[in-house]
């Protein structure tokens, strides 16, 4: 089987199964009434409406200096009755380089997620979802220069104190207009998630390991989140949540050496 034919086919799996979810049972009635309650954001499975603004400043693994500030506007709605969460996600960014800087949008992308299995007994579900990267960006250096797909698929396991997320999710090009280098990656996700014991703080780390079949390139970007829900310090504010979230990078060749991301949540 071609590369070309090897993606087509991984995105026509990926709609047959959203087709499949779509037509079934809902997934997540048995635990819908659990999962209201829930105002965190930290549940990758919970479709409440969610808005989020954040933003990130990257020191760049480049030749030189070289940073990058971005902010990212990010909504999520459930659709269909909640058996479907859409994400929409539009950036910001500023770049400043030794050969000079540079700002505007950034890409855009959207994502379309469901869950087919859950058994609360056994404490564990299982999620797919089909992403959508666009090339938008204003200027070439703030985005990639092609469309790109990424299927991808995530098992949870709910813990006592938590939960354990991984995940994998295969990225490429399906369009290319500005001459860049196609996108070939799979990423791999290794999510897990701490609760504290009044569920109004958590420490949340997400290993993700980077394979650029495309460039061959392999490397690794570890995220650290600390958040907290501001009923904590005020009734007024119900639904509501900020985060830091400081990452590295790991390997020779990693984009990014570091990063300090600071969030705002809103859950309805």
């Amino acid at each position: 089987m071609s590369l070309k034919s090897m993606k087509m086919f991984t995105v026509q799996a990926v709609l047959a199964l959203l087709l499949v979810a779509c037509s079934g049972a809902h997934a997540q009635d048995d635990s819908d009434a659990a999962m209201k309650g829930d105002k965190t954001g930290t549940n990758p499975i919970n479709f409440a409406p969610e808005l989020r603004l954040y933003n990130e400043y990257q020191e760049l693994n480049v030749d030189g200096d070289g940073n990058q500030n971005v902010t990212t506007l990010e909504g999520r709605m459930p659709i269909l009755d909640g058996k479907f969460q859409v994400r929409a996600r539009a950036r910001y960014s500023y770049l400043e380089l030794d050969a000079g800087d540079e700002s505007g949008f950034g890409d855009v992308d959207f994502r379309l997620l469901t869950v087919p299995y859950m058994n609360m007994k056994k404490k564990e579900a299982a999620a797919i979802g089909l992403e959508v990267f666009l090339d938008t960006a204003e200027e070439d250096v703030l985005g990639s220069g092609t469309t790109a797909f990424g299927p991808q698929v995530f098992f949870v396991k709910f813990l006592p104190t938590g939960l354990f997320a991984p995940g994998v999710q295969y990225k490429f090009s399906v369009d290319k207009d500005r001459g860049r280098a196609d996108i070939d990656q799979i990423l791999i996700d290794l999510n897990y998630l701490r609760m504290a014991s009044d569920k109004q703080s958590w420490f949340f780390a997400d290993p993700q390991i980077v394979i650029d079949n495309e460039s061959d390139l392999e490397y690794a970007i570890v995220d650290l989140e600390f958040g907290a829900m501001m009923s904590k310090w005020t009734d007024s504010l119900p639904g509501h949540s900020v985060y830091v979230r400081p990452s590295f990078g790991l390997g020779s060749d990693r984009p990014v050496d570091g990063s300090v991301e600071v969030g705002y949540r809103i859950i309805m």
